[in-house]
């Protein structure tokens, strides 16, 4: 029987289960108990008894034994704080310096001797340093420069992962002699995944020569001793091979972190070898940290400007579509910004009734296929990018002016929506040798391993069929404009239901006015009949009676005029939505105070309420202006020590006077002409919810009721509002 022989991927190599150190460091193993387990064979350099002596030492009894020149003092206690944060500490072995790292990993305790050098780092090379990336515009550059300085390698490079775990150079700072690889890509497998995990977990590695003997670990198999934190790690073989091959004797690593995520390395390279002490690696690392802090920042002020961009369009927006009855004519108008917000050089609104092309589009027919393509892969998903949108209907199509394609849906059958269309960019890749995996068979394991590449020549890609991919901010987009659309659709669809049902309702209305006004007018009708019928048949009239008739049909026919005049009146009144009484206010004002306090969680607070008096008006109305008021001055003064809202009124000049008082934020005095302006927020008002639209509302019923409203502020001490009702 034919044995089938398996292939082992990169991935798939246990590199943290080694079971070997590099030759600069000791390691020495203690389980949770306190017990020796394992340490490096060549700790038998310095111990005064073999190595199987050693294993099974309790931990004190092991730490009296290391010959250094301060005694090593460790209880088992301590070891649940090393879980938590390892330990470093400098210490001499022999009369020879050293750095001592302990840590807890994998229920086991590790103690990591290596060597070191007393450096000094002096202020003024941090306050350099930090100069250096205050005065530049490319971060990543800065700190291949600085990292030069403190190791003196050969090149130092940052390595960037793209979505694809392949990475390219993006920064480099190099000796004169090296070529220079700056902008070249690397395939994923150069770094697998399992490395990529570990460089996590361990930021910062080095190793002074890949030719130098590696030492065995004593006492546990391979496979038991996981080496994921070990900073003293040896290397896989693999990897070593791949940097011999790349004519590299040294190498060093610092992990790029952001937002918990590896971004990426600073890889170092020398072609001699060459020792970084702890020490530096130390201040290397902390330059890299630095580095990507300065990044992040940098890259939360381009959202925040991102955000802010966005936020005009989207207030900008919403207002239009408010107020218009056409979405037709308000999505054209932003139809350019929709396109110059994102980059795209085509846009198209389809909708059942109509379509509006922007730019460079594709016809009818074309847009009919790509609609059906984009359905075939989201379904009923709204929301649909690609940068390298192909039709699998039609493949001989040239779509060189739409290979990227955005698209929003507003309904479900997604006939409503908005494409957005970039052209093909091509694209010249470089990439340090052909990225392609190559087999060899292991003896060893008796299986198809994967070897290192051996050429790292440049090889050039010509990329074609793609455009520019849609960034997060370009998604962020999409994704409000999207969100506002359709609920601004909904919103007219409720007011569409709305009016058909008062439609319904007039109708309804308009059939009881008919059957009223044909009975009321049958009286005074007949009156009239019969009166002209009298005369007309009746030759001897005298013009006693003529008088009596003529007036008969007078009043008939003011009477009939009257009643038309009462129907007509009536159907007004029916129609208008505000019916006026007095109102009295103090229940639902009572009311709405605590539904305020409740929704603005307030703890503290002072309620006075002087005389209510009632008020003339509609009563809905009534309640929604007062609960605008009410709610705004309770959230803007919930976040003081004490919430202190007034509410009282007078009765002056016939009118009935309401004043809602409160300590919140205030109203700056630049700032007091918007406070009635839709979708208009104050400057101080960011850390409150809303929407800028309440303000508004209330202004609108004060007009509808014919009243009027004023105010007065005080910055950080409160604001006045008085609103004058008229009494009839």
């Amino acid at each position: 029987m034919i044995k089938e022989l398996k292939t082992l991927n990169c991935e798939e190599e246990p590199i943290h289960l080694c079971g070997k150190i590099q030759n600069f460091g000791y390691l020495i193993v203690f389980n949770l108990s306190g017990k020796c387990v394992a340490v490096s064979e060549n700790c038998s350099e310095w111990l005064p008894f073999d190595l199987s002596s050693a294993l099974h030492l309790e931990l004190n009894d092991f730490l009296k034994n290391i010959p250094s020149d301060s005694p090593l003092d460790l209880n088992i206690k301590d070891f649940q704080i090393l879980k938590q944060q390892p330990l470093s500490t400098k210490t001499k072995l022999n009369g020879r310096n050293y750095q001592l790292t302990l840590y807890v990993h994998n229920e086991k305790l590790f103690l990591e001797f290596e060597m070191n050098e007393n450096m000094i780092i002096e202020l003024n090379q941090l306050n350099e340093f930090q100069q250096n990336f205050e005065r530049s515009e490319n971060v990543w550059q800065t700190l291949c420069e600085n990292i030069f300085k403190i190791i003196d390698f050969d090149r130092i490079m940052v390595y960037q992962f793209l979505e694809d775990s392949s990475g390219i150079v993006i920064a480099e700072n190099k000796k004169l002699k090296e070529e220079s690889i700056l902008g070249y890509r690397y395939p994923e497998f150069d770094i697998p995944k399992q490395a990529r995990q570990l460089y996590l977990k361990n930021l910062s590695r080095q190793t002074p020569d890949i030719h130098e003997k590696t030492i065995d670990i004593y006492g546990l198999s391979p496979e038991q001793i996981d080496l994921s934190k070990s900073q003293i790690r040896a290397l896989s073989p693999i990897h070593l091979q791949y940097l011999d091959n790349f004519g590299v004797r040294a190498s060093a690593s610092f992990s790029i972190v952001i937002d918990n995520k590896l971004w990426g390395l600073v890889a170092c390279q020398n072609i001699e070898p060459k020792y970084i002490p702890f020490d530096k690696r130390s201040l290397c690392l902390f330059v890299t940290q630095y580095a990507a802090n300065k990044y992040l920042v940098k890259q939360q002020r381009i959202k925040i400007q991102q955000d802010h961009t966005i936020k005009e369009i989207e207030l900008e927006l919403k207002e239009k579509l408010f107020f218009s009855q056409s979405f037709e004519k308000t999505l054209s108008e932003f139809a350019n910004r929709f396109m110059q917000t994102i980059s795209a050089t085509g846009l198209i609104i389809k909708s059942p009734d109509y379509t509006l092309r922007f730019g460079d589009t594709p016809n009818e027919y074309l847009l009919q296929d790509i609609h059906t393509e984009i359905n075939k892969i989201v379904g009923n998903e709204n929301i649909f990018t690609s940068h390298s949108f192909s039709l699998s209907a039609n493949k001989n199509v040239d779509n060189k002016n739409w290979t990227g394609i955005a698209r929003l849906c507003f309904d479900e059958d997604n006939e409503f929506a908005i494409y957005w269309f970039r052209k093909e960019i091509i694209a010249e890749e470089k990439w340090a040798g052909v990225p392609e995996k190559h087999q060899i068979f292991s003896e060893e394991k008796q299986a198809y391993i994967y070897s290192p590449r051996t050429s790292f020549q440049l090889w050039k890609k010509e990329v074609s069929g793609q455009s520019e991919k849609w960034s997060v901010f370009d998604n962020d987009f999409l994704v409000r404009i999207q969100k506002l659309i359709q609920e601004s659709m909904l919103r007219k669809l409720n007011e569409v239901r709305r009016l058909n049902q008062k439609l319904i309702e007039a109708n309804n209305a308009l059939d009881t006015y008919t059957h009223q006004l044909a009975h009321d007018l049958k009286n005074p009708l007949s009156t009239i009949k019969t009166s002209a019928q009298f005369m007309q048949t009746r030759q001897d009239i005298s013009q006693e009676f003529v008088a009596r008739f003529s007036k008969n049909i007078a009043d008939a026919a003011s009477l009939i005029n009257d009643i038309i005049d009462k129907t007509i009146e009536s159907t007004k009144s029916s129609f208008n939505i505000l019916k006026y009484e007095l109102v009295a206010t103090e229940t639902f004002i009572n009311q709405l105070i605590q539904q305020a306090i409740q929704r603005y969680k307030v703890q503290n607070f002072e309620i006075i309420l002087g005389d209510l008096h009632p008020v003339f008006g509609e009563k809905t109305l009534l309640y929604q202006l007062f609960m605008n008021l009410i709610n705004n001055a309770v959230k803007f003064s919930s976040k003081n020590s004490m919430t202190v809202l007034e509410i009282y009124s007078i009765i002056e000049d016939n009118k009935t006077v309401y004043f809602i008082k409160d300590n919140g934020i205030g109203i700056e005095e630049t700032e007091k002409e918007k406070v009635f302006s839709i979708f208009k927020r104050l400057s101080n008002a960011t850390q409150f919810e809303g929407s800028g639209v309440g303000m508004s509302i209330v202004k609108r019923i004060v007009d509808r009721l014919n009243a009027e409203i004023s105010f007065e502020s005080i910055i950080g001490s409160g604001t006045v509002f008085k609103i004058k009702f008229p009494n009839e």
